[in-house]
């Protein structure tokens, strides 16, 4: 199953990486996030990752095939 490059670094991220990916990436859209409700923002993306990561290797499994990056 081919994999856009943004989707393969998000799923390779260690669980340390989740909170400055994430701060990070709401910097780079101008988006502000209060230091109250950044710890629940970060959970809700580790959450995602895991979801992802599951239905990626679930329908991998089901076609046979294993996560690669997508190659246009």
């Amino acid at each position: 199953m081919a994999l856009d490059a943004e989707t393969k670094a998000f799923l390779d991220l260690a669980d340390a990486e989740i909170g400055p990916w994430t701060a990070a990436r709401a910097a780079e859209r101008d988006l502000v996030l209060p230091h109250a409700i950044l710890p629940g923002v970060i959970d809700n993306v580790a959450l995602l990752r895991a979801q992802t990561a599951l239905f990626v290797g679930v329908l991998g499994e089901a076609t046979g095939e294993t996560p690669e990056t997508f190659q246009p």
